[in-house]
């Protein structure tokens, strides 16, 4: 008798739903709710590519690309791989800057500056990845420069800094305005 009691008490445990019923409508309501949609735009540098026509510009002369993701809790995170890897030789993070900007910089002095966004202490030779509190709308329209710059020019006004690449920040995906 006691084995027969504690089969159809198993039986019980086993064929029990233990979501309490009141969880029942917040369940379907939860799954009504739009999925979080979060704005994605991108620079991507392909070698040869002539973005600006440029005095002393003849084309990017590295592939890589740089990926801005608007997270829900409103950080932009930014991700790539810039590799200019036989570009130059010596030290890469001494001469090199990336910049996020208005495209119009191109014809100036120094391209890239002012800057929207900076990731001059960005390696060249890890995968870029962080983070910075700014909207994505701030990027739109905008361009990403990878700007050759004199060690000797640093802290001073620069003369005539050389763009390495330089994309458009295009949208890859876009999300309807929150009401």
């Amino acid at each position: 008798m006691k084995s027969v009691y504690i089969f159809f008490l198993l039986a019980a445990l086993i064929f029990t739903d233990f979501t309490p019923a009141n969880a029942t409508p917040l369940k379907k309501r939860w799954q009504r709710r739009p999925r979080p949609c979060c704005p994605v735009s991108r620079c991507v540098f392909n070698q040869g590519d002539t973005v600006l026509n440029r005095p002393g510009f003849s084309g990017n002369t590295f592939n890589g690309f740089l990926e801005f993701t608007q997270s829900p809790r409103d950080t932009l995170e930014i991700a790539g791989n810039v590799n200019i890897a036989g570009v130059v030789n010596g030290a890469v993070e001494a001469l090199y800057d990336i910049h996020v900007a208005n495209c119009d910089t191109a014809t100036t002095n120094t391209p890239g500056d002012p800057a929207t966004i900076n990731l001059d202490f960005a390696s060249f030779d890890k995968p870029i990845l962080t983070s910075l509190n700014l909207p994505i709308s701030r990027i739109r329209d905008q361009c990403c420069f990878v700007v050759e710059e004199s060690a000797a020019n640093r802290g001073s006004v620069p003369r005539n800094e050389r763009i390495l690449g330089i994309a458009r920040v295009t949208r890859v995906n876009d999300c309807p305005t929150r009401q």
